[in-house]
């Protein structure tokens, strides 16, 4: 199972991981700007407790109409998606949380290489990143550049093409974001109910409450992935298990750096 250890140690992120890894503001520093684009606590506002996430999870959730099987005990089920997991390639991340009024999304392509491609959703803003061969970029657009704190003027030499940070501003963005953080071994074995069979993303699934934490959602058919994890609002979702596509670095006539603003 993923170190989801804020979220009753189940399969998807650390709690204190994958939504506390995300939780890791994402900053980058130009001068006195910084870009805390803060999927803060996406993970751990998802994992952190409530007791509206069976209502919620149950609307996230259609009800399946296909005969299956109802899921082996916990400590199978567990070691079952351990072994997934531990075989996968790549998948999709999609996680939303809301906190104080604003919503902070994540959107990724993600490999076991930690390669990734998608966004995050930072002040209302969409930030479009790429990373690749542990080098790290984010494509800038006017909303994009304010919200980073930019001078406005950088957006007529920067707007539309790709940012490339250095080795520390890329640590400091991500901050340890990647396939460790959101899919790992889980210890201990988490306290684990079946509810019933339904519907996510388009896939049977299997419904299960984690004791104290929320509810969560392993693919009944097929390699049982985890699908999903809800905590009242909030939820992260995992797609296209091994079929992402990261694309290719661009090309250096698209690609531009911070120096490039110091005589604007």
């Amino acid at each position: 199972m993923s170190r989801l250890r804020g979220c009753g140690a189940i399969w998807f992120v650390t709690g204190r991981g994958a939504f506390r890894s995300v939780e890791e503001d994402v900053k980058v520093r130009y001068g006195g700007a910084v870009v805390a684009a803060s999927v803060t606590t996406l993970l751990v506002a998802s994992c952190g407790g409530g007791s509206s996430g069976a209502a919620s999870a149950s609307r996230s959730a259609g009800v399946s109409s296909a005969p299956v099987a109802s899921p082996p005990a916990a400590a199978t089920l567990v070691r079952q998606v351990d072994s997934a997991v531990a075989n996968a390639r790549s998948v999709h991340v999609k996680a939303t949380v809301t906190q104080g009024g604003s919503t902070v999304g994540l959107n990724v392509d993600l490999t076991r290489a930690n390669d990734m491609s998608g966004e995050i959703i930072y002040k209302n803003a969409p930030l479009t990143m790429l990373v690749r061969n542990g080098r790290a970029y984010l494509k800038l657009t006017a909303a994009a550049a304010k919200a980073m704190g930019l001078p406005s003027t950088a957006c007529v030499l920067m707007c539309g093409k790709y940012l490339e940070l250095t080795a520390s501003q890329s640590q400091s963005m991500l901050g340890g974001l990647g396939w460790s953080s959101f899919l790992g071994p889980s210890n201990p074995v988490p306290q684990l109910h079946y509810v019933r069979t339904v519907t996510v993303n388009g896939q049977a699934a299997w419904q299960l409450s984690v004791t104290g934490e929320g509810t969560a959602y392993v693919a009944a058919q097929g390699t049982p992935y985890p699908l999903r994890m809800v905590q009242g609002a909030n939820r992260i979702d995992f797609t296209r298990w091994n079929s992402v596509v990261i694309p290719p670095l661009p090309p250096a006539s698209q690609v531009v750096d911070l120096g490039q603003l110091e005589h604007l």
